[in-house]
């Protein structure tokens, strides 16, 4: 069976989740950047690699060259959960759908002809499924290995697709520069260039030996990569099961008594999730993002699995904000990440009267979840979570 691999590249990733995020930004140049001048490009739009910004440039130096560059400071929260939405929305093609870096993804449609039809029109399927429903417009190569479709993606515009046919991977290549190769940098380019050798074919007619002498081990790489071989699977993205809770302030927040009142708030809601679910955490972590764009975060190994006690976990987590509050910046987003999750496992007492306390009483906890089962999430609540 002919291996069918569609290759989908969402052109300024980042700069295009921040546009459909807040559309008035399609009209300005952009640049995602951290704090500071000498800080460097992340991510930039259409109209700003139209004027010369690239990623990777000095911020300071973009703004010398464009004046009306607007800047913004990168959410990686946020993108990662578009990032995962954009999975979801092509795993429903295939099983087989790997996205190590975001906004570049490859879908095997190997198999899948009685289901989706043809592989090119199921390509086309895909990338017109990113942009109704996610409002993405990716370039799109449809091609028998990995390698190939990648760079027939690279060889379209965003919203078309570059087909190769199985048999036709060679005359492909063959007329395309050496840097169209993924893995090609500048320096081998450069290489390359100082024997004359330019063009994809070129490359694929020197012999190992020969390529070898120059570039070592990584000699046989390239040439496998000229001559389009590249058996390398589809790996699924693996997802570590986890619970993440997060709060975006209706405004920057620097008053330690409300952003105690937002932890609890993403305690309750961890501590219900892990109840209702009969879990317990391995490992709990609480991240803050800055007003400036910076983000810290901490982590904590749990001990053995105990009663879910809300109030518990927030004495635990209360240092760490503490900690992490120390930069005396205001706060936009707080997020809490739980995982390692395992089924808690407790011997009951033999005789319960005789029970150690454990500092808050489970059963207080038990009777508000009963009440919350029966009346709603909103029945009843710790005031402290109620803080202003």
């Amino acid at each position: 069976m002919e291996r069918r691999i569609v290759c989908l590249e969402i052109p300024d990733f980042y700069a295009a989740l921040e546009e459909l995020r807040s559309p008035e930004l399609r009209r300005v140049p952009l640049a995602l950047a951290g704090p500071g001048p000498r800080a460097l490009i992340q991510g930039v739009n259409r109209l700003a690699r139209e004027e010369g910004l690239r990623e990777g440039m000095v911020l300071s130096r973009a703004q010398r060259s464009c004046r009306k560059l607007r800047v913004l400071p990168p959410d990686p929260l946020f993108y990662g959960e578009q990032h995962g939405k954009n999975l979801d929305e092509l795993g429903r093609y295939s099983p087989l759908v790997e996205g190590t870096v975001p906004g570049h993804y490859f879908v095997d449609l190997t198999g899948t002809r009685r289901l989706w039809g043809p592989s090119p029109d199921a390509a086309v399927i895909l990338e017109r499924r990113l942009e109704m429903q996610r409002g993405l417009k990716a370039r799109v190569g449809l091609a028998s290995s990995k390698l190939v479709s990648r760079v027939a993606a690279g060889c379209v515009i965003a919203g078309d697709l570059g087909c190769v046919f199985p048999g036709g991977e060679v005359s492909f290549l063959d007329p395309l520069p050496v840097a169209a190769l993924p893995g090609v940098g500048v320096q081998t380019t450069s290489r390359l260039a100082g024997f004359n050798i330019r063009r994809i074919g070129q490359l694929a007619a020197l012999s190992v030996r020969d390529l070898t002498a120059v570039f070592g081990t990584m000699g046989v790489r390239l040439s496998q990569l000229a001559r389009g071989v590249d058996p390398t699977p589809v790996l699924p993205f693996r997802r570590i099961p986890k619970l993440e809770f997060s709060r975006r302030m209706d405004r920057d927040e620097i008053e330690r008594e409300r952003l105690e009142a937002v932890l609890f708030r993403l305690v309750e809601d961890a501590g219900w999730a892990l109840r209702t679910r009969n879990r317990h955490p391995g490992k709990v972590a609480l991240e803050v993002r800055y007003a400036d764009g910076t983000t810290a975060r901490r982590q904590h190994t749990l001990g053995p699995p105990a009663r879910q006690v809300d109030r518990q976990w927030f004495r635990i987590l209360r240092p760490t904000l503490s900690r992490l509050l120390e930069r005396r910046v205001a706060v936009r987003r707080m997020r809490l990440e739980l995982w390692e999750l395992v089924m808690p496992l407790r011997q009951m007492e033999l005789f319960p009267w005789e029970e150690v306390p454990v500092g808050e009483s489970p059963r207080l906890q038990e009777a508000l979840d009963r009440v919350r089962r029966r009346f709603g999430r909103q029945a009843v609540f710790w005031g402290l979570g109620r803080t202003g």
